[in-house]
């Protein structure tokens, strides 16, 4: 059987799971065994590992992709499967790694690499509970989850914080949500506690079998060169249904604030979104009638939550708050970074600076802007890239990597207010950083030779760029700027499919 056909019967068996789920919210799915281990479900679960770069990376049995292919991958798949029915697999323990952290010279994170074997099953596991899962998950949780991004959830705070037309109160003078606790957990994947966890399974989820099994994963342990480290708590390091545990434990944060988020009470035999119109009303109802109103917003584990209340308020919520993630997820907010900020102060969100600004015409209006380090950070990559000591390369070779990360970061900032202007600032400061790299490799050639070697742009004729043969410098103000919608954020595929699966 191809992978086409395998990965058709799969979605149709998502989207059973996903629309079953969106019906029967309080419900379990006893039977799911089977799923599990069908061969069609692991094949379409290994052409995934397969195709990930990290397939390439061994964990502690020393097998990878390669190997795995070369001796037989139907006779690895129908072994695991085997084990699988008999009871007789068991997850090795992850190898760790250390890599270095990004932006952060000489320091290191612990990375956790699992056997190709174990993210085989765990890429099995995520296919069928995804969709369950998927289908209960708030509308204000945006990170590790399928059509979902930063943009997203910066978009989505922004539009909460307009004011309301039908507030004649905010709508000049005062701001709907004047102040943001913004939330920060110590230790986040590492310390999630592993019996509040399969409680929350458990609720949805009512084969023991399966529940077993991703309590075995978190058992797992590590295993570093000289130990064996006992997993006590915390989602399996490196595996691939980590994100989607994380989730389900961190859901936790949108359920204290249900009756702003998700208005399940009034709407148990309603469509989701008529949960989440229900929420909306509600939020703007309480808020009028002067009843303070929480709104979280969360990309993983890094959240903000939206306080319409005063400053009292909004510090008693923090402390409540605290104590309610230690009892409900084992996890605990960093007092020292967890703090309450005025929105007119402007917050830090997932690289992205939030703040209201005031407006004669207008009143206050909220915007999402590039924070100043993060250009100042763009800067010094170049700068380093540019360095007068690298002149062997050739020009073509430094654009390539000089491109490599103005591009990704012209893309990522591209819905801000004030991008614009950020990108004309920092094509000036490359191209200059560029000019004077020529010098030096060139140092017989006169300013005006270096700069009169600029050539025509492919992408605009009239203007003209550092270029060598088909590869030329990015211009970051060539980006189109333009704010974020929505309506952009894509369903999952199993989300908008209704077929059944053939049997």
């Amino acid at each position: 059987m191809d992978h086409q056909t395998d990965k058709v019967w799969v979605l149709g068996i998502q989207s059973k799971l996903y629309q079953w789920s969106k019906a029967n919210p309080d419900d379990q799915w006893r039977d799911m065994w089977g799923w599990l281990t069908d061969l069609r479900v692991l094949r379409h679960a290994w052409h995934r590992v397969a195709s990930n770069k990290g397939g390439r990376t061994a964990g502690v049995d020393g097998m990878t992709v390669g190997r795995i292919r070369n001796r037989s991958e139907h006779r690895f798949l129908t072994d695991l499967q085997a084990d699988l029915r008999s009871g007789a697999y068991r997850p090795s323990p992850a190898r760790r790694k250390f890599i270095p952290k990004t932006g952060k010279p000489g320091q290191f994170r612990p990375l956790g690499i699992p056997t190709i074997r174990d993210r085989v099953v765990q890429g099995a596991v995520k296919i069928l509970l995804e969709p369950i899962f998927e289908a209960q998950f708030w509308h204000v949780s945006y990170g590790f989850r399928p059509g979902r991004n930063t943009h997203g959830a910066l978009e989505y705070i922004r539009r909460a914080a307009l004011p309301q037309k039908r507030d004649k109160d905010t709508r000049r003078n005062r701001l709907p949500y004047p102040w943001v606790i913004e939330g920060d957990i110590k230790g986040c994947f590492d310390n999630i506690n592993h019996h509040h966890l399969l409680d929350r399974m458990r609720k949805r989820i009512g084969d023991r079998r399966v529940v077993r099994l991703v309590g075995s994963f978190l058992k797992a342990g590590v295993l570093t060169e000289d130990q064996f480290l006992r997993t006590d708590a915390g989602t399996p390091q490196g595996g691939i249904i980590s994100p989607l545990l994380a989730n389900i434990a961190l859901s936790a944060i949108e359920e204290r604030y249900e009756r702003w988020t998700y208005h399940r009470k009034k709407t148990q035999a309603r469509r989701k979104s008529d949960g989440v119109s229900a929420a909306a009303s509600a939020r703007d109802s309480d808020r009028i009638a002067g009843r303070c109103v929480f709104l979280p917003v969360r990309y993983a584990d890094d959240f903000v939550v939206l306080v319409s209340g005063t400053l009292e308020e909004a510090m008693a919520e923090k402390s409540a708050l605290a104590d309610y993630l230690i009892e409900t997820t084992g996890l605990t907010l960093s007092p020292e970074k967890t703090k309450v900020t005025a929105m007119t102060e402007g917050v830090e969100f997932l690289g992205f600076r939030f703040s209201a600004h005031w407006d004669k015409r207008y009143g206050y209006g909220p915007r999402v802007e590039i924070p100043k380090a993060k250009a100042a950070n763009l800067r010094h990559k170049v700068k380093q890239l540019t360095e007068r000591d690298s002149i062997s390369v050739s020009l073509g070779e430094k654009l390539r990597k000089v491109n490599s990360i103005t591009s990704g970061w012209a893309n990522y900032y591209r819905y801000c207010v004030g991008a614009g202007r950020v990108f004309v600032d920092l094509d000036w400061y490359i191209g200059l950083r560029l000019y004077c790299w020529l010098r030096k490799k060139r140092p017989k050639a006169t300013p005006s030779e270096l700069w009169g070697s600029k050539q025509p742009s492919r992408r605009r004729a009239t203007r003209r760029v550092w270029r060598e043969g088909s590869i030329e410098q990015h211009v970051l103000c060539w980006t189109p700027v333009e704010r974020y919608r929505l309506a952009w954020m894509d369903m999952p595929d199993f989300a908008m499919s209704s077929g059944e699966p053939d049997a």
